[in-house]
Formats: structure tokens, C-alpha cells, sequence
């Protein structure tokens, strides 16, 4: 299913689609600010097992912190 841009707000905001590129690449770039001296794709692939790690539906922050902590071990 599609994300449909209509309808937003904090269901949508709280969520990443990885099926789409834009919101996928927008996590990895947050990422990237915070982790300068790692590569993209040591980035990318962190974000992919984190999502592996943490249910879709517990949310954005916890994909991007079980992420945080990948970068930094």
C-alpha cells in the first residue's frame, strides 16, 4: 500500500515506509548529521537492522535509536 500524502500527521510522522525511497533517505540523512564520519551506506545498512530489530510499529524514534546505537559500536 502506497503512502498516501493526504493524510498526515502524527500516525504518519511516527512511522518510516521503507518501500518509500524518499522517507528512507530522509532517515538516512538524519543519521548521517549525527554520524558525519561514517560512510552512507555503514548508515543505510545500520537503519536496515535496526528495522530488522524493532516492530515497524513501535515507531520511528526507537528505529532511529536501536540505529544510533549500531553506529556506535
Amino acid at each position: 500500500m502506497s503512502d498516501n500524502k493526504k493524510k498526515i500527521g502524527k500516525p504518519d510522522r511516527n512511522l518510516i515506509s521503507f518501500k518509500q525511497n524518499y522517507e528512507f533517505d530522509y532517515a538516512v540523512r538524519q543519521l548521517k548529521k549525527q554520524f558525519p564520519d561514517e560512510t552512507k551506506q555503514d548508515v543505510k545498512d545500520a537503519l536496515i537492522k535496526a528495522a530488522k530489530k524493532v516492530e515497524p510499529s513501535e515507531g520511528r524514534e526507537k528505529i532511529m535509536k536501536e540505529a544510533r546505537k549500531k553506529l556506535r559500536n
